[in-house]
């Protein structure tokens, strides 16, 4: 899948501005960092997440609005569905085995801009989302095992003149407030590696791609996966298109508090057995198949690395001990 020429995310034809090994040398880093994680595993630390979860029979979690195909509102359902959403469902069960009673899900709305106080300040136990997983915010809260990858880009119209990053000099781009496509794209200007004209904030996807519908922005700028998301959903998705080149890797893991290890634990043991069992791969399809909202191509690197996580688990691993 990559060159050293030319770099590649999940989709096979994207290329980006630096060479093949990063990716390579990227997927390294997750390994050990997965390692490290599965080792310390064992920690037991006051869970206080797993005793109200019992307690109160009900998980609380936080769902985007417009992050498709992973957590978004389906107007015609009027409820949050999406690749993340259904492995929440997937997450609820094994606790409903776990505690020997059933478990419901209390959902939430959360923004780029809400959905990490909402996880520190105990609103939420979790968002179950695309949330890229990130050092700044393991500072500030914890974060699953990651279970996707995608990249930094821009989504133009399809006539636009936009095919490289150097093109954006000039221009009005856009990124959501508290991202991290946003903040590349302010460390790529101060590189001088492009000059726009402005960088625009947004406060969320739906409202970044509206803004480049009226020309407010001539790009607007998140992870691939999510941009195609909008583009696929639109109305005339032919009238847009993504660009071949990236400025930043996104790694996707779900968000949860500080000192929650028996949770957490819980949260990547659901991630893992879901692997194993085919169901991981089942939703993804659903999702991101040929036949689903956002095709995203299988890699074959990415399917070693899910396959990596695997450890060997007993087929009863949710039971309470």
């Amino acid at each position: 899948m990559i060159s050293f020429k030319t770099k590649v995310s999940i989709s096979n034809h994207h290329e980006t501005i630096k060479g093949g090994g990063v990716m390579r040398k990227f997927f390294v880093i997750t390994f050990c960092l997965i390692l490290a994680m599965t080792l310390i595993g064992s920690v037991v630390l006051a869970d206080e997440t797993m005793e109200r979860i019992e307690k109160t029979g009900k998980l609380r979690v936080g769902f985007r609005e417009d992050s498709i195909p992973f957590a978004f509102i389906d107007p015609k359902l009027g409820k949050h569905v999406g690749f993340s959403v259904d492995m929440t469902y997937e997450l609820v069960q094994k606790l409903s085995e776990h505690f020997g009673k059933k478990i419901e899900i209390e959902p939430f709305t959360v923004t780029t801009k809400t959905r990490i106080p909402m996880v520190a300040n105990a609103t939420i136990d979790v968002e179950m989302g695309s949330t890229t997983y990130t050092q700044d915010r393991e500072d500030v809260v914890d974060f699953s095992l990651p279970f996707f990858f995608s990249e930094t880009t821009f989504l133009v119209p399809k006539d636009s003149p936009i095919r490289t990053l150097q093109d954006l000099s000039g221009k009005r781009v856009g990124g959501a407030r508290g991202t991290t496509n946003l903040k590349a794209i302010e460390d790529q200007a101060a590189k001088g590696l492009f000059r726009p004209r402005e960088i625009v904030t947004l406060e969320g996807h739906a409202q970044g791609f509206l803004a480049l519908k009226t020309g407010k922005v001539e790009a607007y700028s998140t992870d691939r996966s999510l941009l195609e998301g909008l583009r696929m959903k639109d109305t005339n998705p032919e009238n847009w298109r993504t660009c071949d080149f990236s400025i930043a890797y996104e790694p996707y893991g779900y968000m949860m508090r500080k000192n929650t290890s028996d949770f957490r634990h819980f949260l990547n043991d659901t991630i893992r057995w879901a692997i194993k069992t085919g169901k991981f791969f089942e939703l993804y399809d659903k999702w991101m198949g040929i036949g689903g909202p956002v095709p995203i191509p299988w890699t074959p690197m990415y399917k070693t690395y899910l396959e990596m996580m695997v450890y060997p688990m007993q087929d009863n691993w949710w039971k309470k001990k």
